[in-house]
This record gives structure tokens, sequence and C-alpha cells, in this order.
């Protein structure tokens, strides 16, 4: 009897011991997996951010310099002073343009500017433009003027003499504005020029190498100046596989050292023949320049006493 208590008992101990081992497995299993998960949440959100040397900067590609970066610069802070420091100008304009195959004889125009404050869609400040044609002779006389808020738009002109006894009112853009002119009057003045440099210069940057001359020592209207010449010895280059070619063979500006303002400009095609002279396309001479006069409307108004508008 005593021995077969001793064999239940045994048993029981030995069940209770099993029983207690699965028990401990599984309580240290539900800890281990309970102690997993509440861990590796926080370690993946608060990871350390990587180190710098970590950061894929080596994968910016590093900006190449180009002959025209210090051209443009030039350019874009004579832009800057031009339009905190100028409001208007008179000056007279020595214009030389070619239109179609031929030079158009070179024209000498009395001009009156003023700039529009500028729109935030404007690359450059509208304009107000009086006109007066003094040379050559076959022109002197004619009179345009610019005014768009007072004649929707549209520019007056009449030319001189007996062919001045009627005025017309023009689109800038019309056949009859353009005729004679490779630029709408629009175009017209020294903000527009250093606007058109630029967004060439950005161009031609893109178009692959040129060449950069800087000049000192010479002089417009006695202002001593500094020459930029822009030179393209390639008249084609591939850009994307796509052959494009450069709208000039060589630019040259002259900025009034002390102002910074563009005098004179002049373009060059490439010359017909190798060792050739290159050809003029336009050229524009800024002479006797006034800044800042006090222009008001009555300089833009056909019934100014010192216009002969009829």
């Amino acid at each position: 009897m005593a021995r077969q208590r001793y064999r239940v008992w045994t048993t029981r101990l030995i069940a209770l011991f099993f029983l207690a081992v699965i028990v401990s497995v599984g309580m240290r299993w539900w800890w281990l997996s309970l102690t997993k998960s509440e861990v590796a949440l926080p370690q993946k959100a608060l990871a350390e951010p990587p180190s710098l040397s970590e950061k894929p900067f080596d994968k910016i590609v590093p900006v190449v310099a180009h002959p025209l970066d210090e051209v443009l610069a030039l350019a874009r802070e004579a832009l800057r002073k031009h339009r905190e420091n100028h409001q208007d100008y008179t000056a007279t304009l020595l214009k030389t343009e070619r239109i179609g195959k031929a030079l158009a004889p070179s024209n000498t125009i009395f001009i009156k500017l003023r700039y529009n404050p500028l729109q935030s869609n404007e690359a450059s400040r509208s304009i107000n433009v009086y006109l007066k044609f003094l040379e050559p002779k076959a022109q002197a006389g004619r009179e345009v003027l610019y005014a768009p808020e007072r004649n929707n738009g549209m520019l007056k002109a009449h030319e001189g003499g007996l062919l001045g006894l009627l005025s017309v009112d023009l689109t800038p853009y019309s056949v009859l504005a353009m005729r004679g002119n490779r630029h709408p009057i629009t175009e017209l003045g020294i903000e527009k020029l250093l606007t058109t440099l630029i967004e060439k210069g950005e161009r031609d940057r893109k178009l692959g190498d040129c060449q950069v001359v800087r000049t000192d020592g010479e002089t417009i209207d006695g202002r001593p100046c500094e020459r930029v010449d822009v030179i393209h010895p390639q008249k084609r280059v591939l850009l994307g596989g796509v052959p494009v070619e450069h709208e000039f063979f060589m630019a040259r500006i002259w900025f009034d050292k002390e102002k910074l303002i563009p005098l004179k400009y002049a373009s060059y095609a490439w010359p017909l023949e190798e060792g050739g002279e290159p050809l003029l396309e336009e050229e524009y001479t800024y002479m006797d320049l006034q800044l800042n006069v006090g222009l008001d409307d009555s300089d833009f108004d056909t019934e100014h006493p010192e216009y002969r508008f009829p």
C-alpha cells in the first residue's frame, strides 16, 4: 500500500515538474517576443541620421567655370544698378542695322525715354518713348511717340516735310512700324539691351566654350569704357547631338566704367570667307546721355509745344 502511494506521488511530482518546465518556457518565449516588439519599433523611429560623409553630396555635379561667367555677372550688376538708380534719360542714338542682306543707312535719333514700374511678369520695365530723327536727310523730321497707356498700345508717327501732314497710328509689330528696323520700339533702350545680353549669354553658356576678351582704355563720347568681346570661333555646335548655330560671330559691348552702362553695342556675323572681315549686323551708340532728367507725361504727349505732330 505504501509502495502504491509512493508511485502515485512520484508520478504527480514528475507531471508537476514537466508542467512547470512547459510554463517556464512558454513564459520566456512570450516575454522575449514582447520585449523585441517593444524595443524594435523605437529603435527604427529614433535611428540616428547618417553622418555627413554618408550623405550623397558627392553626387552633385560641380559647376564648371565658363568664360561668360564674369561677363554675365557684370551685366547683371549693370542691370541692377540701372533699375535702382535710373528712371529716365535723354540721348542721341546712333543706329546702324542690316536689313536683309544690306546695311541700311545709319540713323541719328534724339530720344527721350521714361521707364514704368517693373511688373512681376516682366523681364524689363516697359517704356514711354519719343523719337525725333535727325539723319539721314531723307528721314530728318520724322517723329515717333510711344505711350501705350495713352494710345491703346499703338505708336503714333509722322514723316518730316510735306509727308508729315498726317499722323498714323501703328501697332509696334506691324509691317509699317518695322520697316527699316530690326527690332520693335518696345525693345528700345538701355535696360532692354542689358536683359537681352543676359538672355543671350545664358543661352550661349549652354552651347559650349567661347572666347571672351576684355579691353581697357577706350572711350565713348569722352567716357572711359571697358570693351568686352564675345567670340564664337565655331558657327555650329552640337547640343544633345543636335546641331545648333550661334546667333552671332562676335558681340562687342562698351561699358561706362563709372555708371556701368552699356554705351555701345555691336554684333557681327561670320566672314563670308576664311580670314575675311566679320559682317556688321547691328550697332547702337548712346551719345550725350543725360540720366534722370525728370521727364513727365507732357514729354510723351503729341501736344508738346516742341513737337510737330499734325
